[in-house]
């Protein structure tokens, strides 16, 4: 399915979508500045949804930027039915706040994108003790999808089969980053003795884990689950490495070579939340752009290892007071 463009979306009418980070990156910002200034079309996924009839909510910690975003939204799209939940993924009191201010808004969530996230970042520690990139990548948005749970469920009861989503985002540097056992299970995952790329493909792998534990338990549900990597996509995301190893500095012009902006690059996540070509057959997949089912790496496959990781995770949420 790679000849794909967001011209092919279903009608989203009467759809709820959530976004994370939905206010910048593969998103909003620079799609549109671009189509201010060119005149060019296909902007990002919060931009597309919303095209196509969607209500979107962009999760974001920051109230500045998503009520910025919303309103370079309403420029190009004056009846855009938008809205910002603030959700800082460092702090995961603000996280379940965040999915409890959703649920006495609306009573239905169709789409949930699990998308914000930080790369190679210096070790820094959040409000509750983890370590960043875990908890940004990968534990706040397992605690969000499990607060919206019950929405997502109760809204594939009355939705036609295959509406209701949840979209991990997550890397093909899960394989070649992260370590041999997969995923460290030590105190709050502050693996300081790893390498900054180590610990950004451990969140990434357990993106994954998470995706194919949440299809095996959920899947009966109507809810599908299903993760991707959205390919080199020229973002800000490459700011972590820049700051952290400064020989990225040198190779990064030849890592983005060829690849596509925010613009082209929000296609395949786009696919992924909202084509109809993906089906509950496709429950718990990993694909490449665009739509390319494929089999993750061996750790990404480990069902034992997606089950240690859903409980380890549900004992540190707990500690945690969440």
């Amino acid at each position: 399915m790679s000849k794909f463009e967001p011209s092919q979306l279903p009608n989203l009418a009467g759809q709820v979508a959530i976004v994370t980070g939905g206010h910048s990156g593969l998103f909003v910002l620079l799609p549109i500045l671009q189509n201010m200034l060119t005149k060019s079309s296909g902007p990002g996924t919060t931009t597309e949804l919303l095209r196509h009839g969607a209500t979107v909510y962009i999760a974001s910690r920051s109230r500045d930027k998503g009520e910025a975003a919303i309103k370079l939204l309403k420029l190009e799209q004056p009846t855009a039915d938008v809205h910002l939940l603030i959700c800082d993924l460092g702090d995961l009191e603000s996280v379940k706040s965040a999915a409890a201010e959703f649920i006495q808004q609306e009573h239905r969530l169709h789409i949930l994108v699990n998308n914000a996230g930080v790369m190679c970042t210096p070790y820094s520690e959040t409000k509750q003790g983890f370590e960043t990139q875990f908890q940004t990548n990968y534990l706040s948005h397992y605690l969000l999808t499990r607060q919206l749970l019950p929405i997502l469920m109760s809204t594939a009861e009355t939705s036609p089969k295959g509406m209701v989503r949840i979209v991990n985002v997550s890397s093909d540097g899960h394989a070649k980053l992260a370590p041999k056992e997969g995923i460290l299970f030590v105190d709050k995952c502050r693996a300081k003795d790893v390498s900054t790329w180590t610990r950004y493909g451990m969140s990434k792998l357990a993106n994954i884990l998470h995706t194919k534990e949440l299809a095996r338990r959920y899947g009966a549900s109507g809810v599908i689950a299903v993760c991707l990597h959205p390919g080199t996509v020229k973002t800000n995301l490459s700011q972590g490495p820049r700051n952290s190893t400064p020989l990225y500095r040198l190779i990064q012009p030849l890592v983005e070579l060829g690849a596509p902006g925010p613009e082209r690059g929000a296609w395949p996540l786009l696919w992924c939340a909202a084509s109809s070509t993906l089906t509950v057959e496709d429950n718990g997949s990993y694909f490449l752009p665009i739509g390319k089912k494929t089999p993750a790496s061996k750790s990404g496959e480990d069902k034992v290892l997606a089950g240690r990781l859903w409980d380890w995770t549900e004992k540190e949420l707990a500690n945690a007071g969440v």
